[in-house]
């Protein structure tokens, strides 16, 4: 009986029925494919002394073309969205000061990274705007009030460490390169707080992958789809019982299963379209939507199903390259961290097209399209690993 349950959970876990409802927008969207993909800024150290890599991100408001004219309040990390791409390397220690200029308390957590007590954004080491009240000692002072949790409602933390407008976080980064990201990781607010705009990718390299030779430059591509929905007035739509996510945490009762929009935004741009060379690409593939599942899929001109070519997940490169005809990747909710996810194709969240065909572009996992040669398979990803043990350099083709 429970290895059925546990067959059966499993089952439901890879194709749930449904997760979560879906908010409608208000305003006029856009048509698919119009709208150009556009790459995250890659963030500039501002130092680089003593063998550790500096950075500096202020989180701040701002007002941007999500839609196509229409203006959408954003909170953000640097002032975009999704936040600019951290680029590390593995073994060298990573210093960021976040600078809290938002109307909330905010905690930066990085996903996936194997990082100390101290810097790993704990939900209650808040980083406090200024003139929010000081929080109690005890307390995470989160839920509006200097009276820590708000109230005979409050919990307390008595290991909480508080800050005042910034604080330093340091990454050791002694893992194996992969793609990992970053995001607010307030209590009780994590997701409004990332439906909003605070997210952002970090990507770990080391020698080793590199001497692979798997497509870089502009043939490596990051990818951060999420999905979400707007009022008539361009305002992001989300089922908050406080909408100014000061005191009252939790959504409505019809989204406590999660929240679902009904625009694909892949680098916050909705529907986007890349033109691409006839050659291999690498997906740096993250689903940071809420709880909406995707499944992906390369596709020919004439309707042809065409191979990906799964080569690592969210912890690293796998042990040998992995054949799909299709890839799923699961939404990345807080405390889950699985490598793949499913829904139907018709909410994939893009296209590339080149000579080749088009491209539906998905989240969460790593993985290169290519043409199609013989039958596809779908298998479970083999575990990650230092170096594949079958994973060839990637030869390079006369004009690609």
């Amino acid at each position: 009986m429970a290895v059925a349950g546990l067959t059966t959970a499993n089952a439901l876990a890879l194709r749930p029925p449904r997760t979560g409802a879906e908010l409608s927008s208000r305003v006029r969207l856009p048509p698919p494919f119009q709208v150009p993909l556009p790459l995250p800024p890659v963030l500039k150290p501002v130092a680089t002394t003593g063998g550790i890599d500096r950075y500096e991100i202020t989180q701040r408001e701002v007002t941007a073309e999500v839609l196509p004219g229409v203006r959408t309040p954003l909170w953000t990390y640097e002032g975009t969205f999704p936040g600019p791409t951290i680029e590390s390397r593995r073994g060298r220690p990573v210093s960021v000061r976040h600078r809290n200029e938002l109307p909330m308390p905010t905690v930066v957590h990085l996903h996936g990274g194997r990082t100390p007590a101290a810097s790993d954004g704990y939900p209650t080491d808040l980083v406090l705007p200024d003139g929010w009240p000081d929080a109690v000692q005890g307390g995470h002072g989160m839920h509006g009030m200097s009276g820590g949790m708000g109230g005979a409602r409050g919990m307390h933390d008595p290991r909480a460490v508080p800050s005042r407008l910034t604080r330093d976080y340091a990454f050791p980064l002694d893992q194996r390169p992969s793609l990992l990201w970053y995001h607010d990781h307030r209590m009780d607010f994590t997701a409004p707080a990332i439906w909003r705009g605070l997210a952002g990718l970090h990507i770990v390299r080391d020698d080793a992958e590199e001497a692979l030779g798997l497509p870089s430059g502009p043939r490596e591509l990051p990818l951060m789809i999420g999905d979400r929905a707007f009022h008539a007035d361009g305002t992001l739509a989300y089922p908050s019982l406080d909408p100014a996510l000061r005191t009252e945490p939790g959504v409505e009762e019809p989204y406590l299963a999660g929240v679902l929009g009904d625009v694909i935004l892949v680098n916050g741009a909705p529907w986007p379209v890349h033109e691409v060379d006839a050659a291999r690409y690498r997906l740096r593939v993250l689903n940071a939507s809420n709880a909406r599942h995707y499944e992906l899929e390369a596709v020919a001109e004439d309707g042809r199903r065409l191979d990906l070519i799964q080569v690592g997940a969210d912890q690293g490169l796998l042990a040998g390259p992995v054949r799909h005809r299709s890839g799923r990747c699961r939404s990345h909710r807080p405390n889950a961290t699985t490598w793949s996810s499913t829904s139907p194709a018709s909410q994939s969240a893009g296209w590339s097209r080149s000579s080749t065909g088009w491209f539906r572009a998905d989240p969460g996992c790593d993985g290169l399209p290519r043409r199609a040669q013989g039958p596809g398979r779908q298998s479970r990803p083999p575990r990650p690993v230092d170096r594949p043990a079958h994973l060839e350099p990637v030869g390079r083709r006369a004009g690609a």
